[in-house]
């Protein structure tokens, strides 16, 4: 019996095609529990969208890019397509692998957005969820155009924070005041976004969605970030429990705080 991913990715590549010249995939080492239990799912409408604007189904096949724990990938393994991930960061691999490694649509492999490792023309749709940041805008562009087939689409989604809600500020509040060592990644503006979908039209969509942490759920959410101080921070960890206490207690209700996003959509044809 044929592997249901046969044809799809290219064997016995060298180590270095998955090095990258800045190395961000070691930013999250240590982070992919927080990451996987306390970042907010995305909605489930998204499916809704690509149906209309695309015709997609349960045949398209997905290479999920920057997969991470699988939070993305879960969306379409849930609405039975098969599910490439491409995660360069082993914590956040293993933690992808162990939550959704039972499906047997579900391919989980080391490999970057400039260098996936996959064949070329074997992928319906890119997908890249809170990651388009970190990739090298061209040479990622060329690799997606690369592994789509002829008529291939890209979904980049984002679970951008509501900076209007009370709480959202006092969260932003305290991320302005603990963040350390921010990267310099670029701003997803519409120029760069020209530049990633070299000039080719692309469209925008934006959805609600809202996740509901306890204690521990909101300070597992502060820590998912890179930037922030985690446990192994003493001096500066023991100071962001602190003030993530006081806010969740002026907060709360029935013992959660309710985290409000707006999802952001981009869909577009990337030809190479």
């Amino acid at each position: 019996m044929a592997h249901p991913y046969h044809g799809l990715l290219i064997d016995e590549l060298p180590s270095l095609r998955f090095k990258m010249v800045e190395d961000f995939t070691r930013r999250f080492t240590g982070r992919a529990l927080f990451y996987s239990t306390s970042r907010p799912s995305y909605p489930s409408r998204i499916l809704d969208i690509l149906r209309t604007e695309i015709g997609f189904d349960q045949t398209y096949v997905i290479a999920d890019i920057g997969s991470g724990t699988g939070l993305l990938s879960e969306l379409f393994l849930t609405n039975g397509n098969r599910v490439i991930g491409v995660e360069p960061n082993d914590d956040m691999r293993l933690f992808a692998q162990n939550k959704l490694g039972k499906s047997q649509k579900f391919l989980n492999v080391k490999g970057t957005a400039e260098n996936t490792g996959l064949e070329s023309a074997s992928i319906d749709l890119v997908t890249v969820g809170q990651a388009l940041h970190w990739f090298d805008c061209e040479a990622s562009s060329r690799e997606f155009a690369r592994i789509l087939k002829a008529n291939g689409h890209v979904c980049i989604i984002y679970n951008d924070r509501n900076h209007d809600d009370s709480f959202m500020k006092d969260y932003d509040r305290i991320v302005s005041k603990y963040a350390r060592n921010r990267a310099n990644v670029p701003s997803l503006d519409d120029a760069y976004l020209s530049r990633f979908f070299k000039k080719r039209k692309y469209s925008r969509f934006s959805l609600p969605n809202e996740q509901f942490l306890d204690f521990e759920g909101l300070l597992g959410r502060m820590t998912s970030a890179s930037y922030m101080p985690g446990p192994a921070d003493d001096k500066l960890f023991a100071g962001l429990k602190e003030d993530v206490t006081h806010v969740f207690k002026e907060h709360a209700k029935l013992g959660k705080i309710r985290m409000l996003y707006d999802t952001i959509v981009f869909l577009g044809k990337i030809l190479g």
